[in-house]
């Protein structure tokens, strides 16, 4: 079966130890990107087992381009948060002066109403704008003394692919547009972009012709796990596009694929170095599209219904960081975010006491798509309990749901206000 079907199958360990040993690793832009999202532990055992395997890593131009041209936003990583706040506040102001249009002369929204709600909603923008402002400064420094890509310099010295022809880009992109036609991956989930649209086939592309003047193993490291790239059930990544397995196979290479957190617990093994749970707890949450639907969707709500709070996703020296922190005029709420298939077990929120621990909160809030287990509901409750921080469990099946996730922030600001009881566990 194995060998009628290998394109299903992952990697034996010798399989695998000859991949980093004789093979090529290939890192892709999110890759070079996710050390800016970690602490510093989680930073330092990345590097120190790619630095072991440096001889056989290589970066497609394509890589090094997109990573050079996110590092700025990735580095300033709230502006998307702000921006993700910013476009609600503005949108609800023009529905509310729509709707008001519609009330004129009505006896109870007097025009001092109308002007008093509106500032409201307006100070609120103001508010967004004033914090995401004045960070030009800051960036430009942050770019100027960048540790991350001072340690990228060191361990891809010599690896990086040629910058590819005009013509060859021409001609590649012509293929790539093809290839989204026919919807032969990857990148064809791309293909609606306004930028880059082609840049996912263009650094696949880009790697079989480097296969092909050097044949033999490949592991993709990437951390997009778009439908495009990975095999997906149930929501779980279950390995690679057959379709990518088959492809590079045509041109003398073995592929393989994993996401960054996996492959860095596999090949420590190999390379004896040492990777904690907690690092690859961080390190999985920097994969694209993890949480980021919760995010969206809990700014979105709490930015109507909670005006004048403020957003920031904190990166920590010291340990984990949640997902997001918000700053309201009773506290600080830090907002954790899982978006796993399975169940989550004590097992999984063990480090969130080390969370805790890391950051000054009032109140914890854990926003999962899933099902959460009452071992792991009650490994949070008891985590914050011991720091007498107000906290909540929250499984939120409907995303679509009217404001179950904004209801549920609510109700851990009356928490940290004092009324109510503390630390319920509530599901939607």
């Amino acid at each position: 079966m194995r060998a009628a079907f290998s394109e299903y199958y992952s990697p034996t360990d010798e399989e695998y130890r000859a991949i980093l040993t004789t093979g090529t690793i290939v890192l892709d832009a999110n890759v070079l990107l996710a050390p800016y999202k970690l602490g510093a532990d989680a930073r330092k055992q990345t590097f120190s087992i790619l630095e072991s395997l440096r001889e056989r890593i290589w970066i497609p131009y394509q890589a090094g381009w997109e990573f050079f041209e996110n590092r700025p936003n990735v580095i300033a990583g709230e502006d998307k948060v702000y921006q993700g706040l910013l476009k609600p506040l503005t949108d609800a102001i023009a529905k509310l002066e729509n709707h008001f249009d519609t009330l004129k002369g009505h006896p109870v929204v007097t025009d001092e109403e109308r002007v008093r709600i509106m500032r409201h909603v307006e100070d609120a923008v103001s508010s967004v704008q004033r914090l995401s402002g004045g960070r030009d400064g800051r960036l430009e420094d942050a770019l100027q003394f960048d540790p991350v890509l001072q340690q990228w310099e060191v361990i891809l010295a010599g690896r990086l692919g040629d910058q590819p022809s005009d013509e060859t880009v021409a001609d590649r992109e012509e293929m790539a547009e093809k290839r989204y036609a026919s919807k032969i991956p990857p990148g064809h989930l791309d293909s609606e972009k306004e930028s880059n649209k082609y840049g996912d086939a263009l650094l696949w592309l880009d790697l079989l012709e480097k296969v092909r003047a050097n044949p033999g193993p490949v592991l993709m490291i990437t951390n997009d796990v778009k439908e495009d790239w990975y095999r997906r059930q149930s929501g779980r990544t279950i390995g690679p596009r057959v379709e990518l397995v088959r492809e590079m196979a045509t041109v003398g290479g073995k592929y393989y694929q994993q996401r960054l957190a996996a492959f860095l617990q596999r090949a420590a093994q190999i390379v004896d170095k040492r990777v904690s749970a907690e690092s690859l707890e961080a390190i999985s949450r920097t994969s694209e599209g993890v949480g980021q639907t919760l995010l969206n969707r809990l700014v979105h709500e709490i930015g109507i219904a909670v005006p004048g709070v403020t957003f920031s996703q904190p990166i920590s020296d010291s340990g984990p960081s949640p997902d997001l922190l918000v700053n309201t005029p009773v506290g600080v709420v830090g907002v954790e975010f899982k978006n796993y298939s399975r169940k989550i077990t004590g097992r999984d929120l063990e480090y969130v006491e080390h969370m805790l621990t890391s950051h000054a909160m009032d109140g914890f809030l854990l926003v999962s798509s899933g099902e959460v287990s009452p071992m792991a509901a009650r490994t949070v409750v008891q985590a914050a309990g011991r720091k007498r921080i107000a906290a909540r469990v929250v499984e939120v099946n409907d995303f679509h749901s009217p404001n179950a996730i904004a209801q549920s922030f609510l109700e851990l600001l009356d928490q940290i206000r004092g009324h109510g009881a503390i630390n319920k566990n509530w599901r939607y």
